[in-house]
């Protein structure tokens, strides 16, 4: 049982580098991402071949039972390392995350200007509706102008 702890913990290792690569394709630095899924699926593969291929019998040399686990360790610092790296150095597009925000905040007004102009005409036409009309009266009807009539 003891033989099977260092293959499997370079297994374990070895998935959550590739788990990690998994989720930091779907990130903004994603391109980056994919050559290191692929390095770290392979080397998944290759632990977990060594995993069920293991024969109990055989004790092996104690250096190469313990070469997997120090590759497996080494490249998951790698890939943290490589998230933090690219995490400081590649930034975000300002430009286009402003202007998606400008975007939809124009979306957001132009919504509520709608809804607030729909509802002022309606109450337009309810007023001329079930209103009557009043004439009023102009300046000149205060005014006697019978004499300019023929």
């Amino acid at each position: 049982m003891v033989q099977y702890i260092i293959p499997l913990a370079s297994l374990l290792l070895t998935f959550l580098a590739s788990l990690a690569c998994l989720r930091f394709i779907f990130s903004r630095q994603g391109l980056y991402w994919i050559i290191p899924f692929f390095v770290s699926v392979l080397l998944c593969t290759g632990n977990a071949v060594s995993l069920f291929s293991l024969d109990p019998a055989s004790g092996g040399q104690t250096v190469m039972r313990f070469f997997p686990l120090f590759l497996s360790f080494f490249w998951y610092m790698m890939v943290i390392t490589f998230h933090y790296a690219l995490k400081v150095k590649v930034s975000r597009n300002r430009f286009r995350n402003d202007m998606k925000k400008n975007y939809t905040e124009s979306k957001f007004l132009e919504k509520s200007e709608r809804r607030s102009y729909y509802f002022k005409s309606r109450q337009r036409k309810e007023e001329v509706i079930n209103s009557y009309y009043r004439p009023e009266l102009d300046d000149f009807d205060q005014y006697n102008l019978s004499s300019f009539d023929n």
